[in-house]
């Protein structure tokens, strides 16, 4: 059973999908601890536009979608150039979003996010185009409203993606309220990948 086939009158059940989820499929990186945050991060903050850049393989997605159901309120979009998937557009997956009322947009993750107008989200989430993201850390700052929340992963990762390390920079010289979470305590876990989290402040 996939996330979205969960009863959707009771958006909390899609608990059991995240606790429950196989973490040893490689093409998971991001790990239960941080999923359950934006999880609960969104639940609690209650945005009222979302934006996730980099879909991936929907396990980041279906929690922004459940909390967001649960919350009865709020917009989201997704934005991905699919190159993870060779720039084949999983037509099947995105239909099935699109029918739940996400937006999908393809585009490469730079352009999208350099175009798109300020202040138009309250909730972010980045994990898209690890080698470039950190060169655009002031044009996320620039469309997240104040007080919005971000989510940076694998920002832990400085070694392979070294413009990663830019949004840490960035964070600090801005004072921004900021927490990074970097460990791990249990072998199957990759949250020594990396999470940035931090409070936009205008």
């Amino acid at each position: 059973m996939t996330s979205f086939e969960y009863e959707k009158n009771n958006p909390l059940t899609f608990s059991t999908f995240i606790l429950n989820f196989d973490y040893k499929k490689k093409e998971t990186s991001i790990d239960l601890c941080h999923n359950m945050f934006i999880y609960g991060s969104v639940l609690s903050k209650k945005p009222d536009s979302i934006l996730e850049v980099g879909i991936g393989y929907l396990y980041v997605t279906a929690a922004l979608y459940m909390g967001m159901k649960y919350n009865g309120k709020g917009k989201m979009t997704c934005v991905d150039n699919w190159e993870d998937r060779d720039y084949n557009v999983p037509t099947i997956i995105v239909n099935r979003l699109e029918k739940e009322g996400i937006e999908i947009i393809t585009s490469y993750e730079e352009d999208f996010v350099r175009k798109c107008e300020s202040d138009k989200y309250d909730f972010l989430v980045s994990d898209g185009d690890h080698h470039r993201s950190g060169l655009w850390i002031d044009e996320y700052l620039r469309i997240v409203r104040h007080d919005g929340f971000m989510f940076f992963h694998d920002t832990n990762l400085a070694h392979a993606y070294p413009t990663l390390d830019l949004i840490n920079k960035r964070v600090k010289e801005l004072n921004l309220p900021h927490y990074h979470f970097t460990e791990s305590s249990r072998e199957w876990e990759n949250c020594t990948n990396g999470m940035l989290f931090a409070i936009n402040k205008k």
